[in-house]
């Protein structure tokens, strides 16, 4: 167990740098043929953390592994609300922005009502995949005409994220090496993880929704530890919400696009369900008092790990 352990740990430090490499890449190209820094960074801020679990669903379709597909969205879903937002919150209390209270909530709280929906036949293809995959389009519109709407000071620091347009064979390297890394760590993870679920007696989708799940959202844990510890509460709230947005229209629609993905019933009765009570949980915590208080952090944590050790202890007993 621990050879898989290893290889699976080598496979999300590939995953990542990957991630990172193509991102900077893809965002230098970008600026070299015109397109303006704003609007590189805000895409940046968007794809960026999700690319991990993007690569790894495309590797799960593609092998035909269903269940650790759908189990890493639905578990990272989770863990973003229950874990990121809890840790988070426990270190600082979280602000929470009038828009993510009356847009970017509800419409997360509609997208997850929305998949359940779609799950209900027990499969997820056909037109489902190019639904949500227009949803990310109209959600990427939303974007950026909000964020053209913040003020100056913002929207150049959405500018500096885009970096410099560098010489071009230096961008198609990072881009060309970033993609193999990517595709690379991805498979290495689902080889990886599919063997540590054979060895620990776990179905794929415990080992999705558990060990994938949450390594896939270590970026976002990072980056909202880091905002919260640093006083940018709002940031780390922002981050939970869109990612999660993006994972549902983004990551299962091109998924579900590639190749439609079974449902099992256990899913569709437990899984999603839960998924949309940690959504709701999460909303009305953040709508109560525009902020999510230190107590507020440890219900989601608490939530969170009571329902991984009930998932955990169902697969073993």
């Amino acid at each position: 167990m621990l050879e898989q352990v290893a290889w699976f740990s080598l496979g999300l430090v590939l995953l990542v740098a990957g991630a990172e490499g193509f991102v900077r890449g893809a965002s230098g190209l970008a600026l070299r043929y015109g397109i303006r820094p704003f609007v590189v960074g805000l895409l940046i801020v968007g794809i960026g953390t999700s690319a991990p679990e993007l690569a790894v669903n495309l590797s799960a379709a593609w092998a035909g592994r269903d269940d650790l597909a759908l189990g890493n969205v639905v578990g990272s879903n989770i863990a973003n609300l229950g874990l990121i937002l809890g840790v988070s919150a426990l270190l600082a209390p979280l602000q929470v922005h009038m828009r993510l209270v009356r847009v970017e909530g509800p419409l997360l709280l509609l997208v997850s009502v929305a998949l359940c929906a779609l799950c209900a036949d027990g499969r997820l293809g056909g037109i489902d995949g190019p639904l949500l995959l227009l949803g990310f389009l109209g959600l990427l519109l939303l974007l950026w005409r909000a964020a053209r709407a913040e003020p100056a000071p913002v929207q150049e620091e959405l500018g500096a994220l885009a970096g410099q347009a560098e010489r071009l064979p230096v961008l198609l390297a990072r881009l060309v090496l970033g993609l193999a890394l990517l595709l690379g760590g991805a498979d290495l993870m689902v080889d990886a993880a599919v063997a540590l679920a054979r060895e620990l007696g776990w179905s794929e989708l415990l080992i999705g929704l558990t060990v994938v799940a949450v390594g896939t959202s270590l970026p976002e844990l990072a980056s909202s530890v880091v905002a919260a510890w640093r006083g940018q509460t709002d940031i780390a709230v922002g981050n939970v919400i869109g990612s999660n947005l993006f994972n549902i229209l983004l990551i299962l629609g091109a998924t579900s696009s590639l190749r439609p993905l079974e449902v099992e019933p256990g899913v569709l009765w437990v899984e999603l369900p839960v998924m949309l009570g940690f959504t709701v949980l999460a909303y009305l915590l953040m709508r109560r008092f525009l902020r999510l208080s230190r107590a507020s952090g440890a219900v989601l944590l608490t939530a969170f790990v009571a329902f991984t050790a009930w998932q955990v202890w169902a697969a073993v007993v």
